[in-house]
């Protein structure tokens, strides 16, 4: 009998050999980078079946002593919204301004805190998906680990599955009750995410796929789907060029590069 419960206790005691902030905390030791640059294409999938078709390219610059990002969304087609732009300038670890350029009123707008959970552009991503999240805005919890495959084409892969709850302080700020994220446990990179709302009720998902490894621990998608339950919405994304840890110049992510309209000539 005595043997019987040590076994059970070191079953349980292996169930959580790992904690969901540290496998946080391990994906962002091997996914981070110093800069990245990418070429996407963006499909809109309407409620009554009909497409758009954009493109743009996505910059980004961490000061990784500093824990801070920088990112910036230019749009390059179609030519109704080329120049439009989105600049993410984390002040401080607990600060964060987001400017939107539109080249037809020359001038910047700042989104508004209230604005952040407004979607970007008529994509299923909001201004604060595109923002930078701090994992001590959130509280972790390993839920269980199972094998996930997203699409046809993907391989089956064993992800722990977390939970993400934001922290009594951080609640305010965001428009999400928590997260679901499917972390693989070989690379620790993120397949899946569900959205919930404060209520409960699942909103959103994320699925990526199609993972390539550039450089080192680094692991990218090159398809992403966000399928919006509320507004029967999709929005698909394939990455057709990126770069790793490549020079960006810090003027890029500045409000005078997007009101000297630098950024529709290209960095």
């Amino acid at each position: 009998m005595l043997k019987k419960i040590i076994v059970g206790m070191v079953c349980v005691g292996s169930l959580f050999a790992i904690t969901g902030r540290e496998i946080m905390d391990k994906q962002k030791s091997l996914q981070s980078t110093d800069t990245e640059k990418s070429h996407e294409i963006m499909i809109l999938k309407n409620s009554d079946g009909s497409k758009e078709k954009r493109e743009l390219q996505r910059y980004i610059k961490k000061d990784n002593d500093k824990d801070l990002s920088n990112s910036l969304i230019v749009f390059i087609k179609p030519s109704e919204i080329y120049g439009t732009a989105l600049l993410n300038k984390q002040l401080t670890k607990d600060k964060e301004n987001q400017w939107l350029y539109i080249p037809a009123l020359k001038k910047l707008q700042k989104i508004a805190k209230g604005g952040k959970k407004n979607n970007f552009m008529g994509t299923d991503f909001t201004y604060e998906d595109l923002s930078a999240d701090k994992l001590d805005n959130y509280h972790y919890k390993l839920l269980r680990e199972e094998p996930l495959k997203v699409a046809k084409k993907d391989t089956t892969d064993e992800c722990y599955v977390v939970e993400s709850i934001p922290t009594d302080a951080y609640r305010p700020k965001t428009s999400y009750g928590k997260k679901v994220l499917w972390v693989t446990k070989e690379h620790f990179y993120t397949k899946k995410i569900e959205f919930y709302s404060k209520k409960g009720k699942l909103i959103k998902k994320e699925v990526s796929w199609d993972f390539r490894n550039p450089i080192s621990t680094i692991y990218r998608p090159i398809k992403i789907k966000i399928t919006n339950l509320k507004e029967h919405h999709k929005t698909l994304v394939k990455v057709a060029q990126i770069k790793i840890n490549k020079p960006i110049k810090s003027k890029v992510f500045t409000q005078r590069y997007l009101l000297n309209e630098e950024h529709m000539i290209g960095e």
